[in-house]
Formats: C-alpha cells, structure tokens, sequence
C-alpha cells in the first residue's frame, strides 16, 4: 500500500509539473503569436491613425473577447478620439469583487501604435511595443480567468497614439470616469522584448510606491530565472512613456522595460529578434504584481513622485546657458553695429505664485560686438530680476517674462588693449530684459533679450551718439 502511496505522488508532481510547462509554453507560444502577428508586414507599422493601427486594435478586441465567458463576463470595448476619431484606445474591465476596494482601479496599459512606413521602409516595431502589447493581451486573459478573487478592479488600456506624443494615454486620463485619486497605480509596459541582451527588467518609479522596491522584488511574485532591477524614480531628459500622463497627476506609477538594446525605431525592430522566453518571464511577474497589488489592502502611494513630473514648486533653481549676439545700438544716427557672438551661463532661482512667478537670476556673460576702432569684449556679472507669467501644467509648458537688469563689467579688451574704465566706457549698466520660454521636465529652452537703458560710453562720439548694447540669447537650462 506504501509503495502504490509513493507511486501515486510520484504521478501527481509529474503531471503538476507537467501542467506548470504546458501553461508556460502555452503562455510564449500566445506571446510570439501576438508579437509576430502585430509586428508583420501586413501591418505596415501600425501607424496612429492608419486602418493599419486600426486593424492592431482590432486584433487585441478579438483576443480578449474570445476569453470572455458567459458565467464570467468583461467589459471589453474600444473608443475613437481625436481629429475625425482617427485614434482608439482599447479598454478590458475586470470589476474588483470587495465592498471597499473595488472602487479602486489598478491601471496596465501598453501602446501598440508604432512609426509607419517612412522612406519605403516598414518600421515593424516588435519590441517598441507589439512585445509590450502581447504581454497586455496576456496579462487580461490570466487575470479574466482570476477575476473571482480581485479586491480592487483591474483597467487594461491599449493605447493608441503614444508615438506622437502620449496622446491615447494623456486622452484616457482626462477622460476616464475613475477619478484620479481612485486610481492607486499606472504600470506601463513598454519595450520588453529585450530580457537575453539587457540582463534585466526594469521598474521605473518604486519611488512611487511605499516600499516599492521591496514588493517588486517580492519572491513570491518573481518567477525563478528573471532578474528584477529597481528605479525610484523615472529620470530621462529625453524619453517618456505612457507613465506621464498619469504621474503628473499624482498618481504612482511604473514604467516597465527591458531597455534600449534593441534597435530602437529602426526598420530592424523585427519580431525574430525577439527574446520570448525573457518576455514570458516578464509578462508572468506583471501578472502576479498586479493581482497582487488588487488584493494588497496594506498597499499605498508613497506620495513622492518624480521631478519631471512633478508641478510647479514654490521655489525652483536651476543652471542655464546662453549664446546668440550683441551689437552696439547709437542712440543718434540711422545705422547700429555690426553683431558677434556672445555667450554666457549662470545660476537661475524663481519664487512661484500659481501662474506667476519672481525670477533673480545670476550671470557670468562674454558680450562682444563689432566697433570701428576694433572689436569690443566685455566680461559681466549680469543680474536679472523678472516678474514670471507661466503655464500651470505639470511636466512641460510655456512662460513669459519681463524685467529689469544690473550689469558689472569687471574686464574686457578693445582690439588688444585693455577697456579703460576710467575715461572712456562705463563699468556699469541699466536695462530691460525680457522673452519666453518652453520646458519639457527638467529641460528648458527659450529665448532672452536684453536692452540696455544706459550708455556704455561715458562721452558722445562726433554725431551726438551714445553706444548701448542690445543682446539677444538663445537659452538652454536644466531646473534641479
């Protein structure tokens, strides 16, 4: 009888592992199913706003409707936005099932949209992001099937239109019928496809997250093979995924992705370069974090978010760099100087009021400018003052500003000699200052002008003129 005991258990941690091997190779036979059927060439780049992005969205309704059921219904549907309703966005709702979470929403979401065709050459994106989207598709159908036992209610969005500038993701959130502080967590699924060549998975934004990196990293959650690395915060100057949208909001969020490895928009984003096995880890452990994170009632936001998307603070600092040109304007007289380069950089404070704002700031400026006795070079401690009118949107906007400003000249030379201070130019100067300016982030550039108010000459020169610099900058700046 002990020995027919033995054998029988023998027998059912066969088929046990056995079932645990279907399901995985199942589960990757469906991803590279998805993967090669978004990224082929039929679909000639998905587009946003082709019949192509069109047919994609199509494609993720079917998948996810063929694993609704009767006795376990979702709400599945997409909806058109922008000019002529050109985009679509694809939504699954999985309703949470307790009294006093199921009201909040854990929201997942991938892009399929992609570059198009462009100098008749298809942009496939397999990794950026048909590997993002099978991993969506994916996620859907195993949580449809553990629907039962979800507290808080799960969204699902494709989002249509990220590549022209997070469109489908901005429109979802300033449309949603969730409200922003029902919606505990954003995760974005972005470029995946790269697990072999990058080493890793990386969640951007455990910042977000009270103690974040620790339930990411949770091994109960993580499958056995997948290496899962932490970021506090997403950091790029440059990138953005469909994370931004949500963040500057204030709502914690998590940008998933295996990196830049793979040939990132470039025709050779192919689907056989894809690394399925790494991308059926991944969308394994997106599945158990957000099952996990429905059913967590100890979950919360930190209530920290990152700097580039954060809004506006009562007070900022910054560095900026400045290069464009000076001339010397007559205040007598029909013809100015000639112009040439100058070039500065300096330190940038501001006190902000809602959309307004008080700006000094800190200069070391090279003005120069051309003159008939040989070309004029200052070195100047400038220090602007200005009143701010700016946008209030987090994470990128406009401003304008006008004021005042101090300058100190504390050397220059005339030709080859050395400025004389004493007799012949003036060693301080009065002015204007005004221009506009446009962030992304941390990253700002703009435009400055600068009009002196007094004379740079202490004496007229033969036609009653004074000289009086006027200068205009081209402005690049990073805010800490």
């Amino acid at each position: 009888m002990k020995h027919f005991q033995k054998l029988l258990l023998i027998f059912f941690l066969i088929s046990f592992s056995f079932s645990l091997s279907a399901q995985s190779t199942s589960l990757k036979e469906n991803l590279t199913k998805h993967v090669y059927t978004l990224a082929a060439d039929s679909m000639q780049g998905r587009k946003a706003g082709t019949v192509f992005a069109s047919k994609a969205a199509d494609y993720i309704i079917n998948e996810w409707t063929n694993e609704s059921t009767l006795t376990n219904p979702d709400t599945i549907f997409s909806y058109t936005f922008g000019e002529n309703g050109k985009y679509r966005n694809v939504i699954k709702v999985l309703k949470g099932n307790d009294e006093k979470l199921r009201d909040e929403y854990i929201v997942i979401g991938a892009h399929y949209d992609h570059l198009g065709v462009k100098n008749n050459q298809i942009y496939n994106g397999a990794d950026d992001n048909a590997s993002g989207t099978a991993a969506l598709i994916e996620i859907g159908k195993a949580l449809a099937k553990r629907k039962s036992s979800l507290k808080r209610s799960v969204i699902l969005v494709a989002f249509d239109a990220e590549e022209i500038g997070l469109v489908g993701s901005t429109h979802f959130i300033n449309k949603t019928s969730a409200s922003e502080k029902d919606i505990k967590l954003m995760i974005s699924v972005d470029m995946v496809g790269w697990y072999k060549a990058s080493g890793e998975v990386n969640y951007d934004g455990s910042g977000t997250i009270k103690n974040g990196k620790a339930l990411l990293t949770n091994p109960a959650i993580v499958p056995d093979g997948l290496n899962v690395t932490t970021k506090k915060f997403e950091n790029s100057l440059f990138t953005a995924t469909d994370t931004q949208p949500f963040a500057i909001k204030g709502i914690p969020t998590l940008a998933v992705t295996t990196g830049m490895k793979s040939p990132y928009h470039k025709p050779e984003d192919d689907a056989e370069l894809i690394d399925y096995d790494g991308l059926t880890l991944i969308t394994e452990h997106l599945i158990n974090l957000v099952e996990y994170v429905a059913n967590d009632t100890e979950y919360e936001s930190s209530g920290k978010v990152a700097k580039k998307h954060s809004g506006s603070q009562l007070f900022n600092i910054g560095l900026t760099a400045n290069i464009g040109s000076n001339y010397h304007h007559y205040t007598a007289g029909s013809v100015d100087g000639k112009t040439t380069t100058s070039y500065g950089a300096g330190l940038v404070t501001q006190f902000n009021f809602g959309i307004w704002g008080i700006r000094p700031e800190v200069h070391y400026d090279r003005i120069q400018a051309k003159h008939p006795d040989g070309k004029i070079a200052t070195d100047n401690i400038t220090i602007p003052l200005s009143l701010v009118l700016q946008t209030k949107e987090s994470g990128a906007g406009f401003d304008w500003f006008a004021g005042g400003y101090y300058t100190y000249r504390f050397g220059g030379k005339q030709g080859d000699t050395a400025i004389d201070f004493q007799n012949i130019f003036n060693q301080t100067e009065y002015g204007l200052t005004f221009g506009f300016g446009f962030w992304v982030g941390p990253v700002k550039i703009g435009y400055t002008n600068r009009r002196a108010l007094t004379n740079f000459t202490k004496e007229p020169n033969a036609d009653n003129a004074h000289i009086r610099n006027r200068t205009n900058y081209f402005t690049v700046g990073i805010v800490f």
